[in-house]
């Protein structure tokens, strides 16, 4: 196996339960890691506010990865690697087409990507906007927009980037369609129990245990626990 230097993790969904509640056991484990020595980076599909935020209480220290990979915080600089441009364009066609259509809260501090609520009709939107120059990325808690290459990958390089260390050395964490790119791009992807059948495809262990149990399962399956 791959010697493993760094750690990346998704959030909803992994660390969290379905109801995006974060579980205890998912925050000790990450914080031992980091103990250990291993940066451990946060990479989630919520605004930098939010995945500061709680990289920030858990005590992580290394680089945040906010909106899919469009912005990466570090020692109090933060680095845009895609733009909104792209994604406002085609959310306002849609808007004319789909007048029903809502953002998510969070949209308010979004700002390389447009996110709609969960309960949007996913199959519509792809229809409607097929011809825009957009990806359309669904997880289990919103309907993201974004830039053609946008991805928690791109965010992952930039990061491993920021402290020194290739993403041939990191082990990536996570449950939904958006981090399926970052589960097959890194050199270890561990996907949870309760992921997405893309995520499971793109990873290489698919851990019995759902959720934070699933991280502290993938870290035993690494020999890190």
């Amino acid at each position: 196996m791959l010697l493993i230097k760094a750690l990346v993790c998704d959030v909803d969904g992994t660390i969290t339960d379905a109801s995006k509640r974060i579980q205890v056991v998912g925050i000790v484990a990450l914080r031992r890691m980091q103990e250990r020595g291993y940066p451990v980076i946060i990479a989630s599909g919520n605004v930098l506010p939010v995945a500061f935020g709680l990289s920030a209480f858990i005590g992580l220290k290394a680089p945040v990865i906010a909106e899919n990979g469009g912005l990466v915080s570090y020692q109090e600089k933060i680095y845009r690697l895609q733009s909104r441009e792209a994604p406002e364009r085609a959310f306002a066609y849609l808007k004319q087409r789909m007048p029903e259509v809502e953002r998510l809260f969070t949209d308010n501090w979004r700002e390389t990507e447009v996110a709609l609520k969960r309960s949007t009709d996913e199959q519509k939107v792809r229809d409607i906007l097929k011809d825009e120059r957009v990806e359309i990325e669904a997880t289990g808690f919103a309907i993201h927009i974004m830039e053609p290459g946008h991805n928690k990958l791109q965010g992952v390089k930039k990061a491993g980037e920021l402290v020194g260390i290739d993403i041939e050395h990191v082990a990536a964490f996570g449950d939904s369609d958006n981090d399926a790119g970052m589960l097959s791009g890194c050199g270890v992807g561990i996907a949870v129990g309760n992921a997405s059948e893309k995520a499971k495809r793109a990873a290489d262990y698919v851990c019995k245990a759902d959720h934070s149990k699933g991280v502290v399962e993938g870290l035993k399956y690494l020999g890190l626990l």
